[in-house]
């Protein structure tokens, strides 16, 4: 239409022929200018990895991830992507199954080409990663799993990055915020026979000694387990005033309902493996109630503007309207910070090589993300990005995990 006016003009003699091919450039160029103002990236897509659990009972946990990873894509996309090259994810379903984890992994990197791979829930998983993830030289994002070894592996160069919670610190928390919040005395502490279990039950009893304190008794249990009421009563006997737990939904479940079987009520401060699956509905809304969990971010309360529109487009995109129906907000925040980091990396490698972009990951500037000011995120020696004082202790209230009226720690 535009070019049909300028020739009714220039046949008019009102323009002259050589201006009015120049005014058609001009037209031209406003257009691309345009089109490359909104960003819109071109190409092949640049594909990141998610290997977790997306169905069974620690499904939230995946599904979490995997929402706060698209939400980022979004953004990143319409910012022009990376590369000129949209942000696509490919996931895979995988249970607390070490052997498909790497299977996975190997599948994923070869068929996919993936830049990068976000773990799950399951430390031990990633754990079993960690040979390949050298190996193919690729870079692990982990957005949940706590072990310690994952990112404090041995490795130089290192390929394993976290934004998440590590047992590191984790233990520190629990135990302080045990001793210092709800006055414990003797704590007692029960946890999984995983490398999870394992990893905090050797750090709560560390912190426990740092800060002058006996537990009164350690209790292990497998997962899968739907009985805890042994493991509980001789924790009562022992004369335990509080419980620390470390476990995933379903067990945590089962020993919240063996403390009221037992008609035994003393304060819980729980790892965060319970908000990763159904366990209000496991335990009981009643049961639940009052149990202190650790997590890093919530979509309750005051938010930043940045997570105002998080939430906004979280709702929008997955048919909520309450921060309550944000399952597993931990996830959804490590997920989406997560791949904004990544991004910055790429960008700044200006390639998706993977050594190029976890030498990037190593030397990003300092980035306003959705859990704080990361300043920087990761350097050559951590590459853990949260720390003790970026956690929160949240509470079981009424069915929903909110912030503790104490939710963090003194100086």
């Amino acid at each position: 239409m535009k070019v049909e006016i300028f020739k009714f003009l220039a046949e008019r003699e009102i323009f002259s022929y050589a201006r009015f091919l120049g005014l058609i450039g001009a037209f031209l160029g406003l257009t691309i200018m345009s089109a490359c103002k909104a960003g819109t990236p071109t190409g092949a897509p640049v594909k990141i990895g998610l290997i977790a659990p997306l169905s069974g009972g620690l499904a939230a946990s995946g599904e979490a991830i995997q929402r706060g990873m698209l939400l980022a894509m979004e953004e990143v996309n319409r910012e022009g992507g990376v590369l000129g090259r949209p942000l696509a994810l490919v996931a895979r379903d995988v249970q607390n199954d070490q052997a498909a984890g790497v299977a996975a992994l190997r599948e994923l990197a070869g068929k996919d080409s993936i830049v990068a791979v976000f773990g799950g829930i399951f430390s031990p998983v990633m754990l079993a990663q960690i040979d390949a993830i050298h190996e193919l030289r690729i870079p692990l994002i982990n957005p949940w799993g706590s072990v310690t070894g994952i990112t404090k592996n041995g490795r130089n160069p290192n390929y394993a990055f976290r934004v998440s919670v590590s047992d590191e610190y984790a233990d520190e928390f629990l135990a302080r915020y045990a001793i210092e919040i709800t006055r414990a005395r003797r704590p007692g502490i029960i946890a999984d026979t995983t490398a999870w279990g394992d990893s905090n039950v050797a750090g709560l009893n560390d912190w426990l000694s740092r800060l002058g304190v006996a537990p009164a008794g350690v209790e292990r249990f497998d997962q899968g387990d739907t009985n805890m009421s042994r493991q509980v009563d001789r924790l009562r006997r022992a004369g335990a005033d509080s419980l620390l737990m470390v476990a995933n939904a379903p067990e945590g479940a089962a020993i919240v309902r063996g403390m009221v079987t037992l008609g035994w009520k003393v304060p819980v401060i729980s790892h965060w493996g319970i908000s990763g699956g159904r366990f209000v509905e496991l335990a009981g809304v009643d049961h639940a109630e009052g149990v202190f969990t650790l997590q890093t971010y919530s979509f309750f309360g005051s938010q930043s503007s940045r997570g105002e529109a998080l939430t906004k487009a979280y709702h929008a995109r997955f048919g909520t309207r309450k921060a309550e129906e944000i399952l597993a907000p931990v996830g959804v925040a490590h997920g989406y910070d997560g791949v904004h980091l990544l991004a910055r990396a790429i960008r700044k490698a200006r390639t998706t090589d993977g050594p190029k972009v976890r030498e990037a990951l190593e030397r990003l500037e300092p980035y306003d993300g959705l859990l704080k000011r990361y300043a920087p995120p990761f350097t050559p020696e951590r590459h853990d990005a949260l720390v003790a004082a970026d956690y929160i202790m949240a509470v079981w209230q009424g069915g929903r995990l909110v912030p503790a009226p104490k939710s963090r720690l003194g100086k």
